[in-house]
């Protein structure tokens, strides 16, 4: 039996990386997991937080992102890491169970429909190729979009570079009524 393989790829944060296999690990969907009493039966982060260091995993259908603490180098974790994806794969149990998958929180006007698509159309998609995603959380009654960045990108040192030039520049084109956005 060939060995699953799994591509390791750097993203802007230093305390993060993508781990992209070639199997689906969910069949849609973006799940995140902040700490380790909170993943339940979902086997794949558990097996993730069993290796010291792993302090945030984020689960795709194609890729994990794994957060580690700033204080331990890479090569220490590595190794660990895609032995615990491939015996997870291994394994034929489901990545996660009974865990919503991360979507907008409040959608309650048009333009908060809008916004949403968009996000889901072009800003999601790039935020993916460095292992991360965005959250909408809701829309202020003044017109300031209210995001929450995960994975690679909740915090990478660029994250508000992300925000201002990106995301913000992307919706305040497409909506001229917003005026701005913020992280929360």
């Amino acid at each position: 039996m060939q060995s699953l393989r799994i591509d390791t790829l750097p993203t802007p944060n230093p305390d993060a990386m993508m781990f992209k296999v070639e199997v689906p690990l969910v069949e849609r969907g973006t799940f995140e997991f902040n700490a380790p009493e909170k993943v339940g039966e979902s086997a794949l982060p558990k097996r993730l937080f069993a290796i010291a260091g792993v302090d945030q995993v984020l689960v795709t259908s194609r890729f994990v992102t794994i957060n580690k603490a700033t204080d331990l180098p890479w090569h220490d974790l590595v190794s660990n890491i895609k032995g615990a994806i491939r015996a997870h794969v291994d394994s034929g149990d489901p990545a996660v169970e009974d865990q919503p998958e991360v979507t907008a929180l409040v959608t309650d006007s048009e333009l908060a429909r809008q916004i949403v698509e968009l996000i889901d159309e072009e800003v999601r998609p790039a935020l993916a190729q460095d292992g991360g995603d965005v959250q909408f959380v809701g829309l202020t009654a003044d017109n300031v979009v209210q995001l929450r960045l995960i994975g690679a990108c909740s915090s990478c040192p660029s994250s508000t570079a992300t925000l201002a030039f990106g995301i913000e520049r992307l919706l305040v084109e497409e909506f001229p009524d917003i005026q701005g956005v913020i992280q929360v």
